[in-house]
């Protein structure tokens, strides 16, 4: 059952269902079925304690968890690794030019240059080489939580950019990037003021608060992949550390510009809060975003 975002027609007597009224949904035949049918075709389930509703298996590609970051960072490598290489060649090539041009002259100008010797990685390249374990740890995290579904890795069309992993969960959709910092210390400061507000991220001692900042792209092409539903779907943003320490009293996930900070341990309590979802439609709406954001 769901709130409807649009108006329909029940499917069995015809009456009309307005915006914000609860119906049946059948995800196949895209169909609306009003309560009072839906409850004379059903029989009320005895109370019973609340369990987490378990998604049936789906027959979609899932994606692999940072399959294309680790794509990305051997692409890097090598051609790091190629033009290393090629700059050690050319000074050993100099080196034997001049020798042989300048017999007594050259072996003085080699012998007073030194010699040119591979540089290690960049940055910007270990940063890929870092990124790909990091996105493994938080995917298999999240795969080890019964009652939710899984999708890694996620291509946005027409750009380059892609989603670290989206969670279907009984509360709705959430967008989750993994980003490793190891042992750097996690902070959340108010840079407002007495009477402002101005919420930062501080990573390490420095201010990461983009991190924040760019889940806004995310959230959005989660959003239009769901935007042709028929109900509203509720998509949160959460930024997953790895391997990072929080202080003592900083023991829960905290929020930064509406963005959940987190790490691996907290994921199961953030994402298995009650919802609305049953197992089926979990899976209809996975299935759904899958086909329109297919892995990277």
């Amino acid at each position: 059952m769901l709130v409807l975002r649009r108006a329909d027609t029940c499917v069995t007597c015809g009456d009309a269902v307005g915006v914000g009224e609860r119906a049946g949904w059948d995800g196949v035949a895209r169909k609306v079925t009003c309560m009072s049918c839906l409850g004379s075709t059903t029989t009320a389930a005895p109370p019973s304690d609340p369990i987490t509703p378990e998604p049936s298996a789906p027959a979609f590609d899932r994606g692999v968890a940072g399959r294309s970051v680790s794509r990305e960072a051997e692409r890097r490598s090598d051609r790091h690794q190629r033009r290393e290489k090629d700059r050690v060649a050319a000074d050993r090539e100099w080196r034997s030019q001049i020798k042989a041009e300048h017999p007594i002259a050259g072996r003085v100008a080699a012998a007073f240059t030194p010699k040119v010797r591979a540089r290690s990685a960049p940055q910007h390249v270990r940063a890929w080489v870092t990124g790909a374990p990091g996105e493994r740890k938080v995917g298999e995290a999240l795969d080890a939580i019964a009652g939710i579904i899984v999708l890694h890795d996620r291509h946005k069309p027409g750009s380059r950019s892609n989603i670290d992993h989206i969670a279907v969960t009984p509360a709705g959709v959430w967008v989750i990037d993994a980003k490793v910092r190891s042992g750097k210390r996690l902070e959340f400061r108010n840079k407002g003021g007495l009477f402002g507000r101005d919420e930062r991220l501080i990573v390490g001692g420095r201010d990461e608060t983009r991190f924040v900042d760019a889940m806004g792209w995310q959230v959005q092409t989660v959003q239009e992949a769901c935007a042709d539903l028929l109900v509203d779907t509720v998509v949160q943003p959460a930024l997953c550390f790895v391997d990072v320490t929080v202080g003592w009293l900083d023991r829960r996930p905290w929020s930064v510009r509406g963005v959940v900070v987190c790490w691996r341990a907290a994921l199961p309590d953030l994402l298995l809060q009650p919802g609305p979802l049953d197992g089926d439609r979990m899976t209809e709406l996975a299935e759904h975003i899958a086909s329109r954001l297919p892995p990277a």
